[in-house]
This record gives structure tokens, sequence and C-alpha cells, in this order.
């Protein structure tokens, strides 16, 4: 589990009693209530950039109790390095300098622009190293190091500078779907004190779709599991993070009571679960977090891909997202629309995914109060989620771009919460071959990272390679 630093700047979820205003909308959710969430601003990133080694050193304390009286303050931290450089991480080492009679207990950690220290940091564990993150491209930054012991600090290292560069292609993947929502997270919430954590099904999508919307509204992730398990690093992810609320997507059916069980104790604030009888009955549950919005996305509830990219531009926006039948809309999503009483309708997909006959029962359903209705679609899966993000994330250099396979939902899912949350689109490519189009808008975006969702054998090194190589 990584060493994480809190996250200073967090707005509280404040916890309201929730009345639906029509009987339809009320008999439509059950009954249950949800707490309503303040929308914060998700994208502001935490305010410190020291993230330390996993590990503590060894200590170099001797055998022997040492005399502090003729102790003195560490040396002169030596041997500093700075690798792995991209456009927002870098990483510092150092070697341990004498410690000159009295055990080393922590370092004094700064950095530093054009010569003038912006942040630093005291840790409390004599480590070797840390994370420089949440920097800024096209910058020159400096480093110094300096050693902590009982009598004081040693004197601060040569200043070691580095540049990070404008765009950084990576990827995130780990050992299956859960591990790789696990990896997703830790890059994209390497901190404390979220304000919320989703935890979905990874073997089906539905649940997760509206769930991604909401994570990256207010602030969190999507993890996933099975229905009765959840890997250790499932469960480590969401200890570290300790969210102040903790949302399982679905019912017992799609996330057993031993899973949800097992995680909402490292919910800080509280816990809960969005279950409805059908996965449109969900989605309107999850869209009443929102305190008010004045933007629905509305996506076919039986396939993936539009809603995917959907939803990362939902989180973005700070709106919610509704699922409904290609040809009819369903009593559940009409009645949260009623309740809802958008003003604006953003229609996921072409006619095949949702009939112009649902956008205008959809419209009817809202109680006259939709003024704008948009459909964002394309010839293709991938076109469509291309229009999403040129109509979304219309100025350049994005924070981020998640790249996922069109082929599959798992991988897409933990990435569409956090693009919402980060300020970045989700784009689709095929196994083996990503569209001239999705390249272009890649090029128009100009992102500061770029971020391969899943292995060589989801999204191939020849996709990963003309990515980057395009944005050279």
């Amino acid at each position: 589990m990584k060493t994480r630093s809190h996250r200073r700047a967090v707005v509280a979820a404040t916890v309201l009693a929730l009345a639906l205003s029509t009987p339809l909308a009320a008999a439509a959710a059950g009954d249950q209530e949800l707490p309503q969430l303040d929308q914060t601003d998700s994208s502001t990133p935490p305010e410190t950039h020291f993230r330390l080694d996993e590990a503590p050193v060894s200590s170099n304390r001797s055998a022997e109790p040492k005399a502090l009286a003729a102790a003195e303050a560490p040396g002169t931290v030596t041997g500093v390095t700075i690798g792995d450089v991209t456009s927002t991480d870098a990483h510092a080492a150092w070697a341990a300098p004498a410690d000159n009679g009295s055990t080393i207990i922590g370092y004094h950690l700064q950095l530093l622009i054009g010569g003038s220290v912006i942040e630093e940091f005291v840790s409390d564990t004599p480590v070797l190293g840390a994370t420089l993150f949440n920097l800024a491209p096209d910058t020159t930054y400096g480093f110094r190091v300096a050693a902590v012991n009982a009598v004081g600090t040693g004197a601060f290292s040569a200043v070691q500078s580095f540049t990070t560069t404008h765009t950084w292609v990576e990827r995130q993947f780990g050992a299956d779907r859960f591990e790789t929502a696990v990896r997703v997270s830790e890059s994209a919430f390497p901190y404390e004190g979220v304000p919320v954590t989703f935890i979905a099904n990874g073997l089906n999508f539905p649940d997760a779709l509206a769930a991604a919307a909401a994570a990256g509204t207010f602030g969190g992730p999507v993890l996933l599991t099975r229905p009765t398990s959840v890997s250790v690093g499932t469960v480590d992810e969401v200890a570290a993070l300790k969210p102040e609320y903790l949302f399982a997507a679905g019912g017992k059916a799609v996330v057993g009571d031993s899973v949800f069980n097992k995680l909402s104790p490292y919910a800080t604030m509280g816990s809960d679960r969005a279950a409805g009888a059908s996965r449109y009955e969900t989605a309107g549950l999850i869209s009443t977090l929102w305190e008010s919005t004045g933007t629905v996305y509305l996506a076919n509830g039986m396939n993936f891909p539009d809603a995917l990219a959907g939803a990362a531009a939902a989180g973005y926006e700070g709106a919610p997202v509704l699922l409904t039948k290609q040809g009819s809309l369903p009593p559940e999503t009409a009645a949260y629309l009623n309740y809802l009483r958008p003003t604006r309708l953003v229609i996921l997909g072409g006619t095949g995914a949702v009939s112009q006959a649902v956008v205008d029962q959809a419209q009817r359903a809202a109680g006259g109060f939709v003024a704008s209705i948009q459909r964002l679609s394309g010839d293709s899966r991938y076109d469509t989620a291309v229009d999403i993000s040129r109509r979304t994330f219309t100025a350049p250099r994005v924070p981020v771009v998640y790249i996922a396979s069109g082929q599959n939902f798992a991988d897409a899912l933990a990435g569409a919460a956090a693009a919402g949350a980060l300020g970045g689109p989700v784009l689709l490519t095929e196994p083996n071959a990503i569209s001239d189009a999705t390249i272009a808008e890649i090029e128009r975006l100009d992102p500061v990272r770029v971020v391969v969702l899943g292995g060589p054998a989801v999204v191939s090194d020849t996709v990963k390679d003309r990515i980057a190589n395009a944005l050279d």
C-alpha cells in the first residue's frame, strides 16, 4: 500500500435527507435515501508534491545507544539522483550521510523553482527516496535534501535540477481488471481523504457507468470487485484512500454484503448502497447524489462504448448519466428525469443507440424544462468517443487523455471516473490499430499525459507507439 499525503483542500460532503418531489420518483427510488453530495472542484490537485517511497530503509542504529551529548547533526546528504522524469512526476533518491552519533530519523525535502523553495516536507521515517508528483510540464525544478536526527538537521545536498517533459505516454495495468482499476486509482488519487469511492461489479458494466460519472463529479475512483469476493489490492487501495463516502453501485447480487461490509469501515463519514431493481433504477438512484444539476446525459443501458466516453464527459461537466433502452424510455428513467428536471439533455450515440422516439419521451418526462438537446455521435464507437471529446473538451492542453479498448468495458470503467475527475476524455481504440480521427483528436487536445489502459494484449504497443510518435 502506498504512503499517501493528506489532501488538505477537501470540501466535506453535506448529508441531506433526500425527499423526492413526486410520487413516481419516490416509487422508482423504493424510498431509498442517499446523501446528496457537495460538488467540489475535483480537478484541484492536492497541495503537496512529495510522496515517500513505500518502505523505510533499515536503520543505521548502533548496537548500543549513543550518547547525545557527544552527537552532532547529520552530515551532508550526497548521491542525489533524479530519474523517471515525466510531464508530471519524477523520482528522487539519495544516500544516507554519516549520522554523527545520533540515528537519522527522517529527511527534510525541498522542491525549488528558479532557486526559490516552493514546497518542503520533513519525513518521520529515514527513507532514501520519494516521488515528486503533481508537477507542471515543461518546467525546470530543483531538489535538495537534508538528514535529520535528534540533534538537528544537517546541511542540504547540492541542488539537483531536472526538467519535466511536455507530454508523457504511459501504460497503466494490473494482472487483471480489478488490479488495473487499482493502478488507475493510485495514479489519479495519490492521497487520502477523497470525497467518494464507488465499488462496482467488474464482470458487468451497467451500474459502473452511472457510478463513473458520479465519481468523476465528486472526485474519487471507481474500483471493481467480484460479487462475493474482493481482491487484497482493492481492499488496500480503499484503506489508503480513506474516502469520506463509500458507495456500492448495485444490489447484493452484484456487490455482495461480504464485499460491502469489508470495505465500509474505511469510509470516514458514511457508506451506502445504490441498489435499484434494474440498471435503470440504479442509475437513477445514483443521480440523486447531485444536489442540483442542469444537465443529464442519456445513454444506451444495453451496451457500453458510448456511455464510457460519455461518463468521462459527464463527470467533467458535473452531470449524471441515466440509462435507457434503444427504442423506449424505461419508466424508472422517466421518473428520475421528472425528479431532476434538467434544462439540457445530452444524448450519447446515434439513433441506433438512442432513438429519436426515446429523446422525445425523455423531453416530455422532464416536465417541459428541457431547453437544449445535444446528440453526440459518430459513424462508429470510436468516432462517437471523438465527437464527445471534441465537443466537451474544447480547449487544448488537457491534463490527461485515457485510451481504452473499444471492445471491452473493464479497463475503461476505472478510466472514465479518473478522466472526469482530472479533466480529460476517454478515447477508444481497437487493440492493434488506432483510427486517424482518434490520433487527430489526441493531437488537438495536446495533453499533458496520455494513459493507455490495459496491458499490450488489450491495447498493443503499436497503438501506444503511434500515439507517442504523433505527440513528438
